[in-house]
């Protein structure tokens, strides 16, 4: 049975995996899973194939009994909370969200959470065996179109201003990305009560202001603008409006990490605890702030939030990998479009109109990220491999989280972890520390034992 799902969805190129016969065998296989009956809710970004895989999508599901509610072009966020309402069963996107135009993909939600991996599993099997529902002529699946833009935004306004206090007239600036949240974060922010300027915020499936992954190599647009003007943050999206990136008055990229630590913080506070959960890949300084709050933390592997918000979501008050806030007091899903407008709250009120300022007591730890060669033959091997070399090279160990690869954290709050990349043959290496000093230690006996359990396996 091939596997379909990667840790986001489903994405590929749109002639070699993510076809027009996917998406009918995806449609079938949906509709299939459940049982021929209700109704679910469709959004596309502005790809230029998702006219194409949208149509051939819903034949698949009109097939199987179950009718379509067209929501058009909407931010993954918008669909995925579509999934929350009366009657409507599961909700899809077709997107690829900041891979390039020549890919696409779909994300399947239930009550606002992604599928989580057995639901994926049992879709994949359907593809695989071709064993879909068929409906009888008389009970085929309608369609009709529903606007959901204002009940979305009207949702995440009432969020954020139990929160705090409305805007007052800061100046943001919004990279928009030519996605499919350039017509909402604008006025979501608006509405709110902030002075917002937009670039690459007409909607265009090629992407020509700027790629649509919101990381410092694609954003120096915004980052010049910043330095240039007098804005009191740079809120920056990828293509379908799940992620953010944050620039400061100077221009500079805010690290993903602080940006986590801050919203998590402040979410624990107004609860007095609770559970964050993170992926495995981030930073310690996450840890610091949820702690000194009251809160706790848990890791868990990329992609893979889903699995502990299903089953603790009464205890979860945050969760986020990098880029991707999730508000539990929201819903289940990633929402860069409110991760903005909280950031965006945050500057207005604690930070007094400023990022800097806002941002000054988030400690900012240097971190290390590298790749090494990994063949594929040697990945389920590589990892207790590396467990038994580093071992005996490893003082102060506070914890090991074997959890996607292995991490091992030290009472000094550095941490080194070690994972194999489920797309390329390459290992990665993510090290973070007090000092660059303790980084490039580490890094060191992490370099040193991968490439010892490369030469060992091959």
């Amino acid at each position: 049975m091939e596997k379909l799902f990667g840790t986001s969805g489903i994405r590929g190129s749109i002639t070699e995996k993510v076809t027009p016969k996917l998406a009918l065998d995806l449609g079938r296989s949906l509709g299939t899973f459940l049982q021929g009956r209700g109704k679910v809710g469709l959004g596309i970004d502005e790809r230029t194939s998702n006219q194409m895989l949208k149509r051939a999508f819903v034949s698949g599901v009109l097939s199987t009994g179950v009718s379509v509610i067209d929501v058009g072009v909407a931010p993954m966020p918008t669909v995925a909370s579509f999934s929350t309402w009366d009657g409507i069963r599961a909700s899809i996107i077709i997107t690829a969200s900041h891979n390039p135009p020549t890919d696409n993909g779909f994300k399947f939600f239930v009550e606002g959470r992604e599928f989580i991996r057995s639901e994926e599993v049992e879709m994949e099997k359907t593809v695989a065996s071709g064993d879909f529902v068929v409906a009888e002529w008389k009970y085929i699946g309608s369609i009709q179109s529903s606007d959901i833009k204002n009940q979305y935004l009207n949702r995440i306004k009432e969020f954020i201003r139990k929160r705090g206090s409305d805007g007052s007239g800061a100046k943001i600036l919004v990279d928009a990305a030519n996605g499919a949240a350039c017509s909402y974060t604008p006025k979501l922010l608006d509405e709110l009560g902030f002075s917002v300027t937009t670039i690459n915020a007409h909607a265009d499936g090629y992407f020509p202001g700027r790629p649509a992954e919101p990381s410092p190599r694609n954003l120096t647009d915004i980052m010049q603008m910043m330095m240039d003007s007098d804005f009191a943050v740079g809120i920056a999206h990828d293509g379908d409006g799940d992620r953010i990136a944050i620039i400061d008055e100077n221009g500079q990229f805010i690290d993903q990490n602080r940006i986590i630590a801050i919203l998590a913080r402040e979410e624990v506070e107004r609860k007095g605890g609770g559970l964050v959960v993170v992926s495995i890949d981030t930073s310690s300084v996450i840890d610091e702030l949820v702690h000194n709050a009251g809160g706790e933390i848990v890791r868990t592997a990329l992609g893979s939030l889903q699995e502990l918000l299903h089953s603790k979501k009464e205890e979860v008050v945050f969760a986020s990998e990098p880029w991707k806030p999730i508000f539990s007091d929201l819903g289940l899903w990633m929402d860069g479009i409110a991760g903005a407008a909280r950031i965006c709250q945050l500057v207005d009120g604690l930070g007094n109109g400023s990022c800097m300022e806002l941002m000054k007591n988030i400690p900012e730890y240097p971190i290390l990220r590298e790749n090494i060669h990994c063949p594929n033959q040697i990945k389920d091997e590589f990892i207790p491999h590396v467990k038994k070399l580093i071992s005996p090279n490893l003082n102060g160990l506070d914890k090991v989280i074997e959890v996607d690869g292995i991490r091992f954290e030290f009472s000094n709050g550095s941490y080194l972890l070690i994972r194999v990349s489920g797309t390329e043959p390459k290992a990665r290496l993510y090290v973070g520390g007090r000092s660059e000093q303790t980084v490039e230690k580490l890094a060191d006996v992490g370099r040193m034992t991968m490439k010892q359990a490369v030469n060992d396996l091959s």
